[in-house]
């Protein structure tokens, strides 16, 4: 749990306060000078059931599947359980959090975390 991603740019937090009834998704996380992209598996999770928030340069990803069945239609057997998923990432590097996007596609959420773009150095010439 405590394994810090290459290059040594996050690790995950110890999340608080968690029960038996959340699953940690499996997730990759890859980088470059200019951002991180998490990817997060979350099968059956809607777009709806998702939350992500980032504070303290931790970020929060929570998804929910329900098992509901649609209106109309009574469950006469079930296999799919309601299911929460939680996944908190330390980020090491501060990043630009009016430019995240996040999309939700055949299961996998894609984050994109640009890094937040610090001064450069340069020469100044004396006169």
């Amino acid at each position: 749990m405590n394994a810090t991603c290459t290059p040594s740019t996050c690790a995950p937090a110890a999340p608080s306060g968690v029960t038996e009834s959340l699953r940690k998704p499996l997730y990759h996380v890859n980088g470059n000078a200019e951002a991180y992209e998490v990817r997060v598996e979350m099968p059956g999770v809607p777009k709806s059931g998702v939350k992500l928030d980032l504070e303290d340069n931790i970020l929060t990803v929570r998804g929910e599947r329900n098992s509901n069945a649609r209106e109309g239609l009574k469950a006469l057997h079930r296999e799919l359980s309601p299911l929460n998923y939680l996944l908190r990432l330390r980020l090491n590097t501060p990043v630009d959090e009016e430019k995240m996007t996040a999309k939700l596609e055949d299961g996998v959420l894609a984050i994109t975390l640009p890094l937040r773009q610090t001064a450069k150095p340069r020469q100044i010439t004396v006169n």
